[in-house]
């Protein structure tokens, strides 16, 4: 059995303390700058110091996320900002950019890198790839089921999240928030529009659709002890100190408990902040949400409301009876209610309640429990039927104790271990200290007092007595395990001077401690790529997924095929490829190209787990023996080509993608971010942008409808509130879906700009779009040959945006 590193979240100094002391083996935190959650209160600099210092003397490793992607003109103020916290001592940096992944490499080699949860790492491909790049650690997709995390190379570490947020879109690959609210996810800002309601074409009723329930794998944490996982993570860096307290403390007590192969229950992590648990795809049973906010633990159902009184029949399981000041929430339907207990409530029997009685029960742990609750309602609109609503409490009062207890009481995961010893040297005291880390470091230290021993005048200190004053830790992380006094007890000195021996080698023992993390630093300066004279002409990529396009399309260069799936249905499976639909598809499309001015390339879906790796290779063998043999674009690194789903925001990225002839770069860089990056790019031929199309902007592994509305009749299209609709489609996989942006992405107007600035190849994207759709590569190639006509375009596109161009 193996318990894993236990991972808490910290986004103040006071949220550290509170981490440290709940039982966390290690925190991650951010500064100002380079974290994907910007709007958490973060670190300066000089905190990050302070907090490294702190957690080290705690034995708790701190890991600074830097998990944003970095734009061509910040590269050198992260790489600096990565060095300086280096030379700080932090333990590891978390990073989703590949460029500064290489940048790290290069000028600060011996820091630590963990793979952040986004750069969506979920094949062996990928693994294989960063561990060649240095990568120590990677933080998995939270989409990764138990079994395909167990079939990844044992020879890596792996981290994952247990408790806290799920968002509905694999990280990294969502650009809903970054299209439709203007602020990134990539970039640490996002508004959460999967927080909101939604309808699904042909079903009335909006819900949560994009929203899943909160992460817990509480009950699961016996199952990842037997697994390759060497690192649990809680989310929550903008949740409080009342959050991180329980859940991190909750976590630590059932992992301890593990140590003797014992399992502990825990109600309490269900009073923090929570919009209901579920263990997503852990073990592939992801729950949609009821609600936006905060739900709370159910305890029951209602049985009976009255005008001044409701009966709720409590779960037999729940053991958190509410009480006078606790909160209530009360869900049926789409309609909730929620409300502070005003009067001590009392429990009784189901048979006493039928009988009208209300007995005090005495032993509240007995099955068939009744809550009655007095003077419930406020206002008007709370009379609504309450029965058979579910009961869930949202807020217990004796909980703040808890904290409070925490935060004061509480001591960190692991102490450091001290030997001291204490003798007389010439008349003066000695204090030698031998403190041992839980990483095996140790330290020897001393100090002499600056006050002798005398001969006591009426009474001697006594060898005890100086024991008794060394065997105070004066808050410091300590566990004295020994202490050797080499004195007879026959002298004196001030019970003060002994006191301050002792706190002088604690200080100096800390001092020495914080310093060995610490690293010698410089200023990096970045060099300039050398500019490559390029007078090549400008080419057009097509991506489709009809064969009709490539009967007709001409003035291309490349055209990027997808495989659809032969299914449109907006129902999730397991793994059921249909391999006579792939090749048939793909030969299909290879006859009718064979003749063609363009090369044809096969796209692979931007998700692969390896069940469809294994099935798109099986497919590629096939057709190679049929002499069918296409280049491959794939975000895997092991293709020629990469779509903008790989995340190329800077030329440090491009360049570390060796093996790539094409990758294309992000659609949420703005016109300054493409002048950037073409201005230092030193091969422009290995750069392109997308020029027209509809953005993916979610991809998602999470079920859209449940099994009841699976069965009513839908159309693949979502609907916001200013019925806005976005395509729904579903990979070939059959475990992924993809939501398309309403509209299209259009940069018509500045192709004689890009061109001028150096841009070489354009993409237009016409998947799942009409059979004529092609017809708008002829608008693009008069656009390059300086001839722009934005009413031809309307002719064949959807409404247009330059979305953050």
């Amino acid at each position: 059995m193996r318990i894993p590193e236990l991972l808490a979240p910290v986004g103040s100094m006071e949220h550290l303390k509170v981490a440290i002391n709940a039982g966390a083996s290690s925190v991650y935190l951010s500064g100002k700058e380079y974290g994907a959650r910007k709007y958490a209160t973060n670190f300066t600099l000089d905190e990050i110091n302070d907090a490294i210092n702190t957690a080290h003397m705690h034995n708790v490793k701190v890991y600074v996320t830097v998990n944003t992607l970095i734009k061509e003109d910040e590269l050198e103020d992260v790489i600096n900002y990565v060095s300086k916290l280096y030379a700080m001592g932090v333990d590891a940096v978390l990073v989703q950019d590949l460029g500064l992944i290489e940048l790290i490499n290069k000028h600060v080699p011996k820091l630590k890198i963990h793979a952040s949860t986004q750069i969506t790492c979920e094949n062996q491909l990928k693994v294989d790839y960063l561990k060649s790049k240095g990568i120590k650690r990677i933080v998995l997709p939270r989409e990764m089921k138990k079994e395909e995390i167990e079939s990844l190379d044992k020879d890596m570490e792996y981290e994952i999240f247990a408790h806290g947020a799920l968002c509905y879109s694999y990280s990294g690959q969502c650009l809903m928030s970054s299209f439709k609210g203007g602020r990134s996810g990539n970039r640490g800002t996002c508004a959460q529009p999967c927080r909101q309601k939604y309808k699904i074409d042909g079903i009335k009723k909006e819900d949560y659709y994009l929203s899943p329930c909160d992460l817990s794998l509480f009950d699961k944490l016996k199952d990842i002890s037997q697994m390759n996982i060497s690192c649990i993570k809680i989310e929550g860096r903008m949740r409080n100190k009342e959050y991180l307290a329980i859940v991190i403390s909750a976590y630590r007590k059932a992992l301890n408990k593990l140590k003797s192969n014992k399992e502990l229950k825990n109600e309490n992590i269900s009073l923090v902040f929570n919009r209901g648990f579920c263990t997503g795809l852990f073990d592939d049973n992801p729950k949609r949400s009821l609600k936006a906010g905060h739900i709370g633990l159910k305890i029951g159902r209602v049985i009976d409301s009255q005008k001044n009184q409701i009966a709720i029949r409590l779960d037999d399981s729940v053991r958190s009876i509410p009480e006078n000041g606790d909160g209530l929430l009360i869900i049926k339907n789409n309609d909730d209610y929620g409300f502070e207990i005003s009067q001590p409530p009392i429990v009784t029997s189901l048979n006493h309640f039928k009988k009208g009685k209300f007995k005090q029960m005495k032993d509240l742990t007995r099955k068939d429990r009744v809550l009655v609750i007095k003077k419930v309602w406020q206002n008007k609109k709370s009379t609504f039927n309450l029965n058979e609503s579910d009961v869930y409490l949202t807020k217990r009062n004796n909980l703040t104790k808890k904290v409070k207890e925490i935060e004061s009481k509480g001591s960190s995961f692991v102490k450091s271990k001290l030997i001291l010893t204490f003798s007389i040297k010439n008349k003066f005291p000695l204090l030698k200290g031998r403190l041992t880390l839980a990483n095996k470091k140790e330290f020897n230290c001393e100090v002499v007092g600056n006050t002798p021993f005398e001969k006591p005048l009426k009474k001697s200190v006594s060898a005890d007595t100086v024991k008794k004053q060394l065997q105070k830790t004066d808050n410091y992380p300590y566990q004295i395990t020994q202490i050797n006094v080499n004195y007879d007890g026959t002298l004196f000195i001030p019970i003060s001077k002994i006191n301050e021996l002792r706190r002088n080698l604690f200080e100096k023992l800390e001092k020495e401690v914080v310093e060995s993390f610490k690293h010698d630093t410089k200023t990096i300066k970045l060099e300039q790529n050398k500019k490559e004279n390029d007078e090549s002409a400008c080419s057009i990529s097509f991506y489709t997924n009809n064969l009709k396009h490539l009967e007709h399309i001409e003035n291309v260069k490349r055209v990027y095929l997808e495989i659809p799936n032969a299914d449109e249905s907006l129902s999730l499976t397991n793994p059921n490829y249909n391999l006579n639909h792939m090749v048939n598809f793909i030969k299909k499309a290879y006859e009718i190209s064979y003749n063609k001015d363009y090369e044809l390339i096969w796209k692979w879906p931007d998700i692969t787990h390896d069940s469809l790796i294994k099935t798109l290779n099986k497919v590629r063998g096939i057709l190679n023996k049929m002499h069918y043999s296409l280049p491959i674009m794939s975000n895997s690194f092991n293709a020629e080509y990469g779509f903008y789903s790989m995340n190329v925001t800077n030329n440090a990225t491009i360049d570390s993608l060796e093996n790539y002839k094409i990758v294309t770069l992000s659609p949420e860089l703005t016109k300054k971010d493409y002048e950037d990056i073409i201005k230092n790019c030193k091969n422009p031929q290995k750069v392109e942008i997308l020029v027209q199309g509809s953005v993916e902007l979610m991809k998602t592994r999470y079920p859209l409808l449940n099994e009841k509305e699976s069965k009513r009749n839908y159309k693949n299209y979502l609907i916001d509130k200013k019925n806005n609709r976005y395509p729904i489609h579903k990979s070939i996989s059959s475990q992924e879906l993809t939501i398309f942006n309403d509209s299209e992405i259009s940069l018509l107007g500045e192709i004689e700009h890009l061109k001028n600035i150096n841009y070489k190849n354009f993409a237009i994207d016409g998947r799942y779009k009409d059979d004529d759709y092609y017809k708008i590569v002829e608008v693009y190639t008069d656009a390059l040959n300086g001839h722009v006509d934005e009413n031809k375009l309307r002719k064949y596109s959807s409404k247009n945006t330059l979305a953050n161009y």
